[in-house]
């Protein structure tokens, strides 16, 4: 795609608004947020929802607020004493029904990085005790091999809350399957400043590039999914 999707202004609103966090500053520079950012995230996510398709055909994508982007405002149930507002762009393209407890790429863009990524962003203990099984099936070591192998050619990171040791009750097959086992919850994802290139025509064939790359790892959780379903 040979668009501009984000700009300075955007970069320069999250910045003030995290040294501004509070409801006043927000309603003064609304519009800011309401006629500039949103309209291109909408963008974003219409394109970059296309262009997955390609690769996943069944991922999902609404380009809306409490869609496929993050509301602004936290959960002031539990975040009561905190600021109001968060202070980063958050776009999700997901697999299945729930686009909190299912595999997703992921756009996160909070000066002075952004990060695109894959995971699922909460593990149910149904979910978790499935992600074991099949990481210590023999069917899935060269998927975990290859997983690992991407990662590190192209310096993305694996992360989550992750064990010190392999739960007492497994036995793991190998020490590849024994790292895997002790995350209770997983992630992948390529942080990148944001430079010159966030703001030209290549960010989105970059950000495609990286969630191309990271799809083995995406249809492995879908299998994680698929498998905690039956």
């Amino acid at each position: 795609m040979n668009k501009i999707y984000f700009t300075k202004e955007m970069i320069n609103f999250y910045e003030n608004l995290a040294r501004n966090n509070n409801k006043e500053w927000f309603a003064k520079n609304r519009d800011i947020y309401d006629k500039s950012i949103i309209p291109a995230a909408k963008e974003y996510i219409i394109d970059m929802g296309a262009k997955l398709k390609t690769i996943i055909p069944d991922i999902n994508y609404a380009p809306k607020i409490d869609g496929s982007i993050f509301r602004i405002h936290k959960d002031v149930r539990i975040n009561k004493g905190k600021p109001p507002l968060k202070t980063h762009l958050g776009i999700i393209f997901w697999y299945g029904n729930s686009r909190l407890e299912n595999p997703c790429f992921y756009l996160h863009i909070e000066p002075p990085f952004y990060w695109t990524g894959v995971g699922i962003a909460k593990f149910s203990p149904e979910l978790l005790t499935s992600y074991r099984y099949i990481v210590n099936s023999k069917k899935y070591q060269e998927t975990l091999i290859n997983i690992k192998k991407t990662v590190q050619s192209n310096y993305f990171n694996i992360l989550g809350e992750k064990l010190k040791n392999v739960p007492k009750n497994i036995q793991p097959l190998n020490d590849n399957a024994a790292d895997f086992l002790k995350y209770k919850h997983i992630y992948i994802n390529d942080e990148m400043p944001i430079n010159k290139d966030f703001y030209s025509e290549n960010f989105f064939s970059y950000t495609f590039d990286i969630f191309n790359k990271m799809k083995d790892f995406f249809n492995f959780l879908v299998d994680i999914v698929k498998y905690s379903n039956k």
